[in-house]
């Protein structure tokens, strides 16, 4: 039998919404504007667990490390990436390259921090910002829903939802989506993985990129009532744990914070 994941016990605790807490995205607008965008670069913690090409790889990372103004840093604390609301299709490289080390999930690089002022950017010209929180969930998670037919199905759509603790989540239940799955096979630690480190560079700080994916999932982000993500679940939707199958994928990580000089 398959070994099992080290996040499995948790996996009943909100795999999917429940339909009588989704709310539309007005409503969640409403609640994430509540959310105040505070000064905050808490130390954070990840625990996750990724079943993939039929290998399970754990994580338990701490990110305590100072973050640069110019170049990657291994494990740093959460960084905001130096947010560049105007970015939109005219985004140039040098914004791409300072955007691209804000801290964010750990597998799906969803944003790490939903607040009034990231959540839902226009342009000057009344387009969404590409960089904005709601945009880049709306990928992830529907990336196939401009396509007709199966590759298209009904329930190809985000649902919002309250959580009970006072934080909300955002998801898709059998939606078809594309993505890529981060620091697989490794996390870019020059130190761990010297060999690998050469595909990263201060003009490019993000992972090498060998995980692509094209599949009908459930999928789920969680935000405490602060806005900082506690949890990214993410599977097919014919996962079983059980099996060894190269055509399924399984992924979840968690979040706890530490906040203070």
């Amino acid at each position: 039998m398959k070994k099992k994941l080290l996040l499995f016990a948790l996996l009943p605790l909100t795999l999917s919404s429940c339909a009588s807490n989704q709310i539309s995205l007005d409503a969640f607008k409403e609640k994430v504007n509540q959310v105040e965008e505070t000064i905050a670069y808490p130390y954070y913690r990840v625990i996750g667990t990724l079943d993939f090409n039929g290998e399970i790889l754990n994580i338990n990372a701490l990110f305590d490390k100072t973050p640069a103004a110019d170049k990657f840093v291994p494990y740093a604390r959460y960084n905001d990436g130096f947010y560049c609301p105007n970015a939109g299709d005219s985004i140039d490289e040098e914004d791409i390259v300072i955007y691209g080390m804000a801290s964010s999930s750990y597998w799906l690089r969803a944003p790490m921090r939903i607040n009034k002022e990231n959540f839902f950017v226009l342009d000057e010209d009344g387009k969404e910002n590409i960089t904005c929180a709601h945009y880049r969930l709306e990928h992830l998670i529907t990336s196939f829903v401009d396509q007709e037919g199966s590759l298209n199905p009904s329930s190809c759509y985000t649902y919002f939802e309250f959580l009970p603790d006072g934080g909300f989540a955002v998801g898709g239940n059998k939606v078809h989506t594309s993505f890529k799955i981060d620091n697989y096979p490794y996390y870019p630690d020059p130190e761990a993985h010297p060999d690998i480190f050469g595909n990263w560079s201060m003009r490019n700080p993000r992972p090498a990129y060998q995980s692509s994916v094209n599949a009908k999932v459930n999928v789920r982000f969680e935000y405490n009532a602060e806005g900082w993500l506690t949890r990214e679940y993410l599977a097919t939707i014919d996962y079983d744990y059980r099996e060894n199958r190269t055509s399924q994928v399984s992924l979840e990580s968690v979040y706890s914070y530490t906040f203070g000089a």
